[in-house]
């Protein structure tokens, strides 16, 4: 060798590539591996086994696991309803975001730590279940699920982001704030609405001492996770064909010209995204039903059977053409027309055209709006507005005799005034993070749940 010090540099250079692969993962990074790859004790322990330095043992990761919960005290649970006290989790949440931002925090000013203001978005939603062979009290049964849940958007300090959640959209950060075996409807959607609220209206904003730092953190939740029956009931909208924005109905969404006055409370609630991506690839499907017909509402048995063979045939193209299926009954409950179905018919829309005889036109210009909608950056409202109306107007032009669906009418007609109205991008304020959390507690309940 050349340097008489280089086997010396060459053995640290080792040693600590050594220690290094022999590094222990930390408690939350074991834990992250673990919920992500949704391992079980058993499979843990089996990996662990081949490298026991370098994943930490399960009693440590249940303890990290505990400390991602509120305290004990916050809960309370029944033989049909689970719940936790929304300023505790409130507060748990907002620690431990603090927690993991404490090197961001550092940089800000005194007065800037006392003026932190957390976003959030909430809402509920009900569906159905199986039904275990369970006796419960007061002919109560759990056939139907109905949550409530809420999701953290963005940290705030004046118009500084300190952070904002990267997946807005995902179950990863939807918290569940209630859970009720109950069959949803008007009344209990009301009764829902009035019980987080009032929760919401008596928060207190949270304190935290971190480092020998102090600091507050305000919460402002908005109520976006919803679909049109809750909007409905909200708005104590009582047709479903009428649009609970500014109540016109069905006769009046083709005539651009009706100005009716909005009801600034319901532009609240955003726009639904993933209920509005499947609502308005239903409404293509309706109208190219009925194309032969060229008529909305089927009286004449002649007429019901042209558009029954029709719909046979396009549902035909779609399976041999796409390998989709749609507007197919699901055994138990809903059908086949889910967001993934929406979204690969919308990412074609030239043979979105040809299967259904739609215009391709009127199928891009949809698909482009429900892209901005979903985005999650900012939307330059004059240009979205005259390019909703352009589309409204190519619809009416080219379908006169099918008015349009309320949802259709909603995004076209009051899209522009919903997201103006919105305090983050609209993008950020979908409803599906509640809807894949409803999937997980179905998993959760066959898999870890007494059946009998």
């Amino acid at each position: 060798m050349k340097s008489p010090t280089r086997a010396t540099k060459l053995k640290k250079a080792y040693k600590t590539v050594k220690d290094d692969k022999e590094k222990q993962l930390t408690p939350l990074s074991a834990l992250s591996i673990f919920v992500d790859a949704d391992l079980t004790r058993r499979q843990y322990e089996i990996i662990r086994s081949a490298s026991k330095k370098l994943y930490p043992s399960y009693s440590i990761l249940q303890k990290a696991k505990s400390d991602c919960y509120p305290p004990k005290e916050s809960y309370e649970v029944t033989e049909t309803c689970a719940q936790v006290n929304l300023q505790d989790l409130l507060n748990h949440t907002a620690t431990r975001l603090l927690t993991y931002l404490k090197d961001v925090l550092r940089d800000l000013r005194t007065d800037e730590c006392n003026s932190l203001e957390l976003f959030c978005k909430w809402g509920y939603d009900g569906s159905q279940q199986a039904q275990f062979k369970q006796k419960m009290a007061n002919d109560a049964t759990d056939s139907n699920i109905f949550q409530s849940s809420f999701v953290p958007l963005r940290l705030v300090c004046g118009t500084k982001i300190v952070w904002q959640n990267p997946t807005p959209s995902s179950p990863q950060y939807c918290r569940p704030i209630r859970i009720r075996f109950v069959k949803e409807n008007v009344d209990i959607t009301q009764e829902k609405i009035e019980y987080v609220e009032n929760a919401i209206n008596a928060l207190q904003k949270t304190k935290i001492l971190l480092e020998e730092k102090s600091y507050s953190v305000k919460h402002t939740m908005m109520l976006t996770m919803v679909d049109a029956k809750v909007c409905n009931a909200a708005t104590q909208t009582t047709s479903t064909m009428r649009c609970y924005i500014c109540g016109a109905t069905s006769k009046e969404f083709n005539d651009l010209t009706i100005k009716k006055d909005v009801d600034v409370d319901a532009l609240s609630f955003g726009l639904s995204t993933l209920h509005a991506r499947i609502r308005l690839f239903e409404s293509i499907l309706h109208v190219s039903y009925k194309l032969t017909v060229k008529k909305w509402q089927l009286r004449d048995d002649v007429d019901k059977i042209i558009v029954k063979e029709r719909k046979k045939v396009i549902q035909d193209k779609f399976r041999r053409e796409t390998g989709l299926i749609v507007d197919v009954p699901k055994g138990g409950f809903g059908n086949f027309n889910d967001g993934n179905t929406s979204r690969r018919f919308f990412s074609n829309p030239e043979l979105a055209a040809t299967v259904t005889g739609v215009d391709s036109t009127l199928i891009y210009r949809i698909k482009v709006i429900l892209e901005v909608i979903s985005s999650g950056h900012k939307v330059y409202l004059n240009k979205f507005a005259d390019y909703c109306i352009d589309t409204a107007k190519l619809y009416i032009s080219l379908y006169p005799w099918h008015p349009m669906t309320p949802t259709m009418h909603k995004i076209l007609v009051h899209g522009a005034t919903v997201i103006a109205h919105a305090l983050l991008p609209i993008g950020l304020l979908s409803e599906e993070a509640a809807e894949a959390r409803n999937k997980h507690f179905r998993q959760y309940r066959q898999s870890f749940a007494r059946k009998f």
